[in-house]
């Protein structure tokens, strides 16, 4: 009587053969790894000159002329081992090509110690390189063998803390800073002079004006963010006349757009009837949104000029197309206008249909013009000064160049200064 073995018992024993099969193959081609193939030599490890951060080593190494094809095998490529001093080595970067002797370590730290490691890999004839997509590190090619180097180490990538190239750009930021601490030093001990700009001078006026006829101000900041450089201006010129408005017990009204510069603007506001003395005067429902649709917002505001026509209009901030809208509903209702933005496309609308206007970086200035903040001054005049030191170096630089074309002796010395000072 013959007894039949399970098929599912048969499929187990072939599995079980054919993995043996496969481990002594393995250990096989590990064995000639170490007796047969040529592992990589003379290796050489520096640090990467073009990496300024200090994460980068370049290996480079030798193989021997013969030792591409050996006992059915062919040299397919490289795999590079890496770890600090004292750890286990891991792959860190394959080369794909037996002719490449040369790859970059990536990632490392700065001023650590690593040790290097190569190994060449080995595939059977007809066998094609592979990698796993997931980890670029792991070779999945079937029958690989790697004959490993001697580590090296330890070596070190150096980051460069000081780049030579950029002393211009370190010159200049040292001299401007020293401009900026010396007019802090002088305006903190006297009024420093500013131009004398007439869209500043009038706005005590319409807040006097506004007092005078019982009637509140409106301010609008702009359709920018509150991390729009213009909005954090008009948010500065908002705290002087909250402050003035406070002092005078006149109603201030300011519609937002966005619901942070809403939430900045309360506090500004608050912040100013509380240095003037009158915290109890504050009204936080006049501050509020409306909505982040453009023209809805402009509409929603031209509805309150016409409601409450207030008898001074203030547009400080970033603009878009409802500039116009705006200045012209309060031109409509008599208010004294007087607006503010570095937008050079709606510029030409408030210098229309407003009283006065601050064109540019005059808005910028407003705030060191209004409050005399030593510090605000400070850094208004430190600006203007450092213009004028650059507008200087503009005509020496062409001075020189011009000289360089047609004065052939002094050509090489001006062209390596005109080279450091990258003109």
């Amino acid at each position: 009587m013959t007894s039949r073995l399970p098929l599912k018992t048969i499929r187990c024993l072939l599995l079980a053969a054919a993995a043996w099969c496969l481990l002594v193959g393995s250990a096989q081609a590990q064995q000639m790894a170490g007796d047969e193939f040529s592992a990589p030599v003379q290796l050489r490890v520096q640090d990467d000159e073009e990496d300024k951060s200090g994460t980068r080593l370049v290996v480079e190494w030798e193989m021997r002329q013969d030792a591409e094809r050996v006992a059915g095998f062919v040299l397919q490529g490289y795999r590079v081992y890496a770890a600090e001093l004292g750890e286990e080595l891991v792959p860190v970067e394959v080369v794909d090509g037996a002719q490449r002797t040369k790859a970059v370590v990536r990632d490392l730290w700065p001023g650590t110690d690593y040790d290097i490691q190569i190994s060449a890999v080995y595939l059977p004839a007809g066998e094609k390189w592979a990698t796993d997509l997931k980890d670029p590190t792991r070779i999945t090619a079937g029958g690989a063998v790697e004959a490993l180097s001697a580590a090296v180490g330890p070596y070190q990538p150096v980051a460069a803390w000081y780049d030579v190239a950029e002393t211009n750009v370190l010159a200049v930021a040292l001299v401007y800073s020293m401009i900026v601490l010396l007019c802090f030093h002088f305006a903190s001990r006297r009024d420093m002079y500013i131009r004398p700009i007439p869209g500043l001078q009038a706005v005590n006026d319409a807040i006097g004006r506004a007092t005078e006829m019982g009637r509140p101000m409106l301010f609008v900041s702009g359709l920018s963010g509150i991390s729009d450089i213009a909005t954090i201006a008009a948010m500065l010129i908002l705290g002087h006349i909250a402050r003035r408005a406070a002092a005078y017990e006149t109603p201030i009204i300011v519609p937002c757009q966005d619901p942070l510069v809403m939430t900045a603007e309360r506090e500004i506001v608050h912040q100013a009837y509380i240095e003037a003395g009158k915290p109890d005067a504050y009204e936080p429902q006049n501050i509020y949104y409306i909505t982040d649709s453009q023209f809805g917002y402009t509409s929603a505001v031209d509805g309150i000029m016409v409601r409450e026509k207030p008898a001074a209009n203030f547009f400080m901030g970033y603009f878009y197309a409802e500039a116009l809208i705006l200045a012209e509903t309060g031109n409509m209702t008599g208010a004294i206008q007087i607006a503010g933005t570095d937008a050079d496309t709606q510029l030409p609308f408030f210098i229309t249909a407003c009283d006065y206007t601050l064109m540019g970086e005059e808005l910028y200035a407003a705030s060191a013009y209004l409050s005399r903040s030593p510090l605000l001054m400070a850094q208004l005049k430190g600006q203007d000064y450092g213009k004028v030191l650059l507008a200087a170096g503009l005509l020496v630089g062409v001075t020189l160049a011009t000289l360089a074309v047609f004065t052939p002796k002094l050509q090489p010395w001006l062209e390596k200064l005109l080279t450091w000072l990258q003109i």
